[in-house]
C-alpha cells in the first residue's frame, strides 16, 4: 500500500503493483474410498494426476491422500478429478490449509 507521502509526491495509480505477488499454496487431505480389490489401481491413478501423496492405506478400501496446489480452485478441480476416477466410491476432504510466503519473510 502506498504511503501518504507517495501519493502526494508523485502520480499514483491503483492499477500499478505496489508489492510483489505472494506465493500461496493450498494443502488438502482426503479420504478416498473404493472397493478393496480396486485399491491399488485407484492409488496409481491418483498418483498419476500429480501433486498428490498417499499417506495411509486401509486394506478395506480407504486411502489417505494429501494434495497441494496454487489455489482453492485448482484443489477443487483435482478433488473432482479424483471423484470421477474409475472405482472411486467417494473422496471426502478432511483438512484444508493455506500456506503463504509471509511465514518465511
Amino acid at each position: 500500500m502506498p504511503t501518504r507521502r507517495d501519493v502526494i509526491s508523485r502520480p499514483w495509480s491503483p492499477a500499478q503493483p505496489t508489492q510483489q505477488a505472494r506465493r500461496q499454496v493450498e494443502i488438502v487431505s482426503l479420504i478416498v474410498s473404493s472397493r478393496p480389490q480396486h485399491l491399488d489401481s485407484v492409488a496409481e491413478a491418483i498418483l498419476a494426476l500429480g501433486n498428490a501423496e498417499l499417506h495411509g492405506r486401509d486394506p478395506k478400501g480407504k486411502l489417505i491422500v494429501v494434495l497441494e496446489a496454487n489455489s482453492a480452485g485448482a484443489i477443487g478441480a483435482k478433488v473432482n478429478q479424483i471423484s470421477d476416477l474409475p472405482h472411486v466410491l467417494s473422496a471426502v476432504m478432511v483438512f484444508q490449509a493455506t500456506d503463504d510466503d509471509d511465514a518465511t519473510s
